[in-house]
């Protein structure tokens, strides 16, 4: 950079600095963020919030509000239900010089472009489906779905999984495939999500912008297409928590989800590598998924946020778990407003709750909060716990299905039984007939 430059991109800093609290990407976005820098977001995401908020704050710096929460307020006076602008990754060449002067030799043009939208208008049950999915036939037929998750292990074993596979076969219509929880080492979601179809389970990978680079998502992907995965679900990421006695692990946050769903489809329905126009053949074509967090407040900000996801090339959304089912139908409401009922395939995140250490845990997953009806129901219990949490997950299947616009459920399990999640399901088959299995 020569000395000019350094001058005029140290003063813009400065300058920018003391009225926006600036933090010199180069590549400014301020005229589309209600003039309120997103790069002070501590994962330095471009388009948020992500599913960490809990009561408007930011979920890395619990003391501040969540700065997109900031943006979505100054872009939305009107309180209008419309899609925020999908806005490009940040430009690493471009960091740390002088956005004017790249605005006028237009260095900066890709990076502050919105992105098109990908998605489809109109989700049309009844409609063929688009890829593989077994879950997306099960969708588009109206046929209420159910979904599940398990962690991927964390050594090179694949044993756990596979007797947790045959316990789940024939219930469930997919089953995540989790990874790096806590940041901490794991096998990768896509060998996992494998492992999952080898035992006659449909898989759905996940990949989380914490972890990846646009290049080693798209990898991951490819790696699903080799491997026979249909679906993939893309999330933004918790914030890795420090180890004991550790450093806090370098987070990635090449991507957010919306980000993730756009390289993804435009692979998908266009053949071709979106930062880099090369063309991939065959390329990956799975069933997109994203999440949400249905408890962020205000309500309208997680609405808004699903709505960019869907522009970004999202088909169905799994919640983040739900503790009450009052909120749940709030967002359900202005879901519907928006549209989305129409667009996405919601399935709601209900806890399956089988011990009293794992109830504690609940109420510090990041984005959650325990409703105290709920602790009140299950803290007492004491030996009973895991018969009444797979009570009140039967429970909240059925009201979280008598809701319009809600397509299936994703059962969460918090515990190590990972039978309660097949009880579950059995005692709700009247939603949605149960597959034959042999499974135990």
């Amino acid at each position: 950079m020569s000395l000019l430059s350094s001058l005029a991109a140290n003063s813009e800093r400065l300058l920018k600095g003391v009225l926006f609290d600036c933090r010199g990407c180069g590549q400014c976005v301020l005229r589309k963020t209600g003039l309120v820098c997103p790069m002070r977001c501590p994962k330095g995401l471009r388009n948020g919030p992500c599913g960490g908020t809990t009561g408007g704050r930011c979920e890395v710096l619990p003391d501040r509000r969540c700065i997109h929460l900031r943006i979505d307020a100054a872009r939305r006076r009107d309180g209008a239900l419309t899609a925020p602008p999908l806005l490009p990754a940040p430009d690493q060449a471009l960091l740390g010089t002088a956005s004017v002067a790249n605005l006028i030799n237009g260095k900066d043009a890709p990076a502050r472009r919105a992105l098109a939208p990908l998605g489809l208008s109109d989700h049309a049950l009844g409609r063929e489906p688009l890829t593989a999915s077994g879950l997306e036939r099960t969708l588009r037929s109206g046929r209420f779905a159910f979904t599940t998750e398990v962690r991927t292990p964390r050594s090179p074993r694949l044993d756990r999984l596979g007797r947790e596979a045959a316990g789940l076969a024939g219930h469930f219509d997919a089953v995540n495939a989790t990874a790096f929880l806590n940041g901490r080492p794991a096998l990768p979601s896509s060998l996992a999500a494998a492992e999952l179809g080898r035992h006659g389970v449909e898989a759905i990978a996940q990949a989380a912008g914490r972890d990846h680079t646009r290049t080693s998502f798209l990898g991951e992907a490819m790696v699903n297409h080799l491997n026979g995965v249909p679906n993939l679900l893309c999330v933004t990421g918790d914030w890795y928590q420090r180890a004991p006695d550790g450093p806090v692990t370098r987070q990635v946050f090449d991507l957010d989800a919306a980000l993730m769903l756009y390289e993804a489809r435009h692979l998908r329905e266009r053949g071709t590598v979106a930062f880099t126009g090369e063309e991939v053949a065959p390329c990956p074509r799975p069933f997109l998924g994203c999440a949400i967090n249905p408890d962020t407040d205000p309500v309208d900000a997680p609405v808004r946020r699903l709505m960019q996801k869907a522009d970004a090339g999202a088909e169905f959304v799994q919640t983040q778990v739900v503790t009450d089912l009052g909120r749940l139908a709030a967002f359900m409401a202005r879901y519907r407003d928006a549209g989305l009922d129409r667009r996405l395939f919601l399935l709601a995140g209900i806890p399956v709750i089988t011990g009293h250490r794992a109830l504690a845990m609940l109420g510090h997953v990041p984005g959650v909060r325990l409703a105290p009806a709920l602790q009140q129901r299950l803290a007492g219990t004491g030996d009973g716990l895991r018969a009444a949490g797979v009570a009140l997950a039967v429970e909240m299947v059925r009201a979280a299905a008598a809701i319009p616009g809600v397509r299936g459920v994703h059962l969460m399990l918090f515990g190590a039984d990972h039978g309660a999640l097949t009880e579950v399901r059995r005692a709700c088959s009247d939603l949605a007939p149960i597959a034959t299995s042999t499974a135990a």
